[in-house]
C-alpha cells in the first residue's frame, strides 16, 4: 500500500478529531451544560455557632462575589455602612459600627437553603438587623411578590411585630420571602402577600427547621427549609441584603440628629415612622449605587406613605443555582 501523503495524512487525523468532537459534545455536552459554569451546587451546613464549616475563599475584591467549594460568597466594602451617605449611628457606643456588612454566603441541599451573614463587631452586645429578601422569578422578571419590605406582620395582634424600614424595591425585583433576622437568635419570615411563615423566637412554637444561630455577635447562620421557600435547582433567584440596628426585634429608626438611641442623617421628623429608609448598608455594586438608591425617597412625605419610601433597583444579589438538588450529610 503505497502510504498517504503528509497533508492527506493530516486532513485523515483533522477529520477524525472533529467526528470524535462532535460526538463529544452530542454525548457529554449536555452534561457540561447541565453543570453550568458559575452555578451553585452547595454543601450541608450544621447550624450551631460555629462557621467552621463554611470553607469557601471569598473573593480579592470588594463589592464582588464568587462561588467557591459551593458556596455564593458576596464580599461588601468595608466602612460603607453609611446609607444615604449621612447617616450616623446612635451616640451610646453599645451601637457603634454594629451594621457595616462584610459578607454574604448562600449553600443549599437537598432540604435547606443556608445563609452566614458576617458584619462589623457592634460595641456591644447589641447586633444589628439583618434582612434577606428574596425574588424566586429572578431573570423572569415576574411583578408579583411584595414591592414593600414588610411593614407588620399581618398574622399578629402585636402590632410592633414586622421590619418597618420604610424601603421598596422595583417591580422586577418583588420579593417572594422576607426574611428578617433580629439580634442573635430570633427571625421572621413572610411571604409574598405579608402573610407570618415562619418564625424563630427561642420558643416551643418556633417553626420546625428554620434556625438561627450567632457566632461572637458578628456572624450569624440561618437556615431555612426549602419547603418554606420551595425548591431552587436549576434556577436563577435575586437577593436583597440590607442592614440596620435593632429595636424590639424591628429597625431602630434613624433621626435628623443623632442621640444615644437613634441614628443621625434621616429625615427632619419626630414620627417614629418617617419614609426615611432604616438601612445603613446594602449589598450593592458601590457605595455611590447604595447611596442614590437610599435616598431616593420624597422627604416630608406623611409619615408610612409606601409611595414616598425609598426604592431599591440595582442593589442585589443574582445567583444561579444548579439543577442538581444537594443530598445533607
Amino acid at each position: 500500500m503505497i502510504p498517504a501523503p503528509p497533508e492527506r495524512y493530516k486532513m485523515i487525523k483533522r477529520s477524525a478529531f472533529f467526528a470524535l468532537l462532535v460526538l463529544f459534545v452530542v454525548y457529554l455536552g449536555p452534561v457540561f451544560s447541565y453543570i453550568g459554569v458559575g452555578s451553585l451546587s452547595g454543601h450541608s451546613v450544621r447550624v450551631d455557632g460555629s462557621v467552621a464549616d463554611w470553607v469557601g475563599t471569598p473573593p480579592e475584591k470588594y463589592n464582588t462575589a464568587i462561588i467557591s467549594k459551593g458556596e455564593y460568597i458576596w464580599k461588601d466594602a468595608l466602612n460603607d455602612d453609611t446609607g444615604n451617605g449621612r447617616y450616623t449611628y446612635p451616640k451610646n457606643p453599645a451601637f457603634a459600627k454594629a451594621a457595616d456588612l462584610e459578607e454574604f454566603r448562600i449553600t443549599w441541599d437537598s432540604k435547606n437553603m443556608y445563609f452566614l451573614i458576617r458584619s462589623s463587631r457592634p460595641g456591644d452586645w447589641w447586633s444589628p438587623v439583618r434582612l434577606i429578601a428574596i425574588d424566586t422569578d429572578g431573570m423572569g422578571g415576574g411583578r408579583r411578590g411584595m414591592k414593600v419590605i414588610q411593614q407588620g406582620d399581618l398574622n399578629s395582634l402585636d402590632a410592633d411585630t414586622g421590619t418597618f424600614g420604610e424601603l421598596r424595591v422595583s417591580n422586577s425585583l418583588a420579593a417572594d420571602y422576607i426574611i428578617c433576622i433580629a439580634g442573635t437568635y430570633k427571625g421572621r419570615i413572610w411571604d409574598a402577600k405579608g402573610n407570618l411563615v415562619a418564625k424563630a423566637i427561642g420558643e416551643k412554637t418556633d417553626t420546625r427547621g428554620f434556625k438561627i444561630k450567632d457566632s461572637n455577635m458578628c456572624a450569624v447562620e440561618v437556615q431555612v427549609p426549602l419547603k418554606i421557600l420551595g425548591n431552587p435547582a436549576g434556577k436563577t433567584w435575586r437577593f436583597i441584603v440590607a442592614m440596620g440596628t435593632e429595636d424590639k426585634e424591628h429597625l431602630r429608626e434613624i433621626h435628623k440628629e443623632a442621640d444615644d438611641w437613634y441614628g443621625g442623617g434621616g429625615e427632619d421628623t419626630f414620627s417614629e415612622d418617617g419614609v426615611d429608609p432604616d438601612y445603613y448598608d446594602l449589598a450593592s455594586p458601590s457605595q455611590t449605587t447604595q447611596e442614590i438608591e437610599l435616598s431616593s425617597y420624597k422627604p416630608n412625605a406623611p409619615a408610612g406613605d409606601t409611595s414616598a419610601f425609598a426604592v431599591i433597583e440595582k442593589s442585589y444579589l443574582q445567583v444561579k443555582f444548579s439543577p442538581y438538588l444537594q443530598v445533607t450529610k
